[in-house]
C-alpha cells in the first residue's frame, strides 16, 4: 500500500509522529509531501519526504499549458490549489491520500482523485458544524471537494458529531486520536539547568503554557488569574509561557498593569523536540482557550503532550478539551479567570490531587494517545477506503 501525506506548509513532527509507525507494517510505504515554504524544521521527522518547489511547480504547469492557464483563470479565488501539477506527477500509483479538511490541498486532491485512482482520506479537525459561511473561500473548498472524500478521520468524537450533523454518512467516519510518540514524551526529571535558566527556584509552583499566543487562546486571562492568587497569598506559582504570536506586547502589558511581572516567565518558541524538557520542569499545563463564533479549541495536541510527560491539565471546557482531558485535570468555563485561579490554587494546595491526576493523565495518554497503537486504527481506515473502490 503506497500512502501519502499532504500537510501542505504546516508539516512537522507533531503530525508526522502519527503516520510514522505506518512504516512498521508489512507493505506499507509512505511518503509525506512537504511545501517549499513548510514553516517547521523536518529534520526530526522519520518518514520519507518529497519536498515541492515552486520552480518545479512552475515548470511542470508550463508543460501542462494552456490547460494549466485555463484552470488558473477558472478558478473561483486565488490560490486554490496546492502544487497541483508537482502532486500530479509525483501521486502516480499511490493507493490512499491523507490530507487535512477543508485545505487547498484538499481541493487540489479532489480533482486529482479520479485521474489517479487514489482514495482520499481527511483528518478532520473542526468541531464547528457549518463554519464555512463565515469563510467563502472555505465553503467553496468543501463543496467542491467533500463528495469525493471516501473516509474522514476525526481526531475526537466531539468533531465526528459535528460531522453527522452536517450529514456525512457515518459509515464514512472512524474516529482517531491523534497520538504523541510516548518514547518522546513522557515522565523525566527535569534537565539540569533548566529552572535556573528561567529564573525559578526549587520552591516555585510551575504553570506552564505552551502554544499560540493569540486572543482565542485565552492567555489574556492569565496575568488575571496571577493576580487573583498574588492578592490570595500564593505569590510563588510561576507562569512559563512557550510560544509566539500577535498578542505577546498586548500580554506583557497586560502583565506589568496587574503589578505580576514577577510571576511570568516566557520561553519563546521552542523546537518541538525540546518541548518535552518543559512538560517535565512544569507542574501543571495550562490551557485557557474561549470560543469564539468561529472557533473553538479543536483538539489541544499540546493537552496530550503534557498528559503524555504524566502532568495534571487545568483546562477551560471549550470544544475538545472535556473529551481529550478527561479526569486527568479540572475544568473550568472559559474566560472565568476566578475559576482559573480556584482549581491552580487548589491543586498548589492539595499535592496530593495534584500527583493523582498527574498519573490518571499518563494513564490516559497511554491508553487513549499513543500514536503507534492508533496509527494502527489509521491502517484500517485508509483499508476501509481501499475496499470501496
Amino acid at each position: 500500500m503506497k500512502v501519502g501525506i499532504v500537510w501542505e506548509n504546516g508539516f512537522a513532527k507533531w503530525v508526522s509522529q502519527m503516520f510514522e509507525p505506518l512504516n512498521d507494517i508489512g507493505g506499507v510505504d509512505v511518503t509525506a509531501f512537504v511545501g517549499e515554504r513548510n514553516k517547521f524544521d523536518t529534520s526530526g521527522v522519520l518518514l520519507k519526504t518529497r519536498r515541492l518547489t515552486h520552480a518545479g511547480e512552475m515548470f511542470l504547469g508550463l508543460s501542462s499549458f494552456p490547460s494549466s492557464l485555463r484552470r488558473a483563470l477558472g478558478a473561483p479565488y486565488r490560490k486554490m490549489d496546492f502544487y497541483r501539477y508537482s502532486l500530479r506527477k509525483h501521486l502516480e500509483g499511490f493507493d490512499v491520500v491523507e490530507c487535512p479538511d477543508s485545505s487547498r490541498s484538499l481541493y487540489t486532491l479532489s480533482g486529482l482523485k479520479k485521474e489517479k485512482g487514489f482514495r482520499l482520506v481527511v483528518s478532520y479537525a473542526e468541531n464547528i458544524p457549518y463554519r464555512q459561511v463565515f469563510d467563502e473561500k472555505t465553503n467553496c473548498i468543501k463543496k467542491a471537494a467533500f463528495g469525493m472524500i471516501d473516509q474522514f478521520i476525526p481526531w475526537c468524537d466531539t468533531i465526528k458529531r459535528t460531522l453527522l450533523l452536517e450529514g456525512v454518512p457515518e459509515d464514512k467516519i472512524t474516529t482517531v486520536y491523534a497520538g504523541v510518540d510516548l518514547n518522546l514524551f513522557k515522565p523525566e526529571p527535569a534537565k539540569e539547568g533548566l529552572r535556573a535558566g528561567f529564573g525559578l527556584e526549587d520552591g516555585d509552583f510551575v504553570a506552564l503554557y505552551v502554544g499560540k499566543l493569540v486572543s482565542w487562546k485565552g492567555v489574556h486571562t492569565l496575568p488575571y488569574a496571577a493576580r487573583i492568587l498574588k492578592g490570595r497569598g500564593f505569590g510563588n506559582i510561576r507562569f512559563l509561557m512557550a510560544g509566539r504570536g500577535a498578542q505577546l506586547e498586548n500580554l506583557k502589558r497586560l502583565i506589568s498593569e496587574a503589578g505580576v511581572e514577577d510571576m511570568f516567565r516566557f520561553a519563546g518558541f521552542m523546537p518541538y523536540e525540546s518541548v518535552r524538557d518543559l512538560y517535565n520542569l512544569s507542574d501543571v499545563l495550562v490551557l485557557p482557550s474561549y470560543p469564539t463564533m468561529i472557533w473553538q479549541e479543536q483538539f489541544g495536541m499540546v493537552l496530550i503532550e503534557a498528559m503524555a510527560c504524566g502532568k495534571p491539565v487545568v483546562a477551560s471546557l471549550s470544544g475538545s478539551i472535556p473529551e481529550v482531558v478527561g479526569d486527568a485535570g479540572l475544568g473550568f468555563i472559559p474566560g472565568d479567570f476566578f475559576g482559573l485561579s480556584e482549581k491552580l490554587a487548589l491543586l498548589m494546595e492539595d499535592r496530593r490531587l495534584l500527583k493523582e491526576l498527574g498519573e490518571k493523565a499518563r494513564t490516559r495518554a497511554i491508553e487513549r494517545f499513543d500514536a503507534r497503537k492508533n496509527a494502527l486504527k489509521i491502517y484500517e481506515v485508509y483499508k476501509k477506503a481501499l475496499a470501496g473502490r
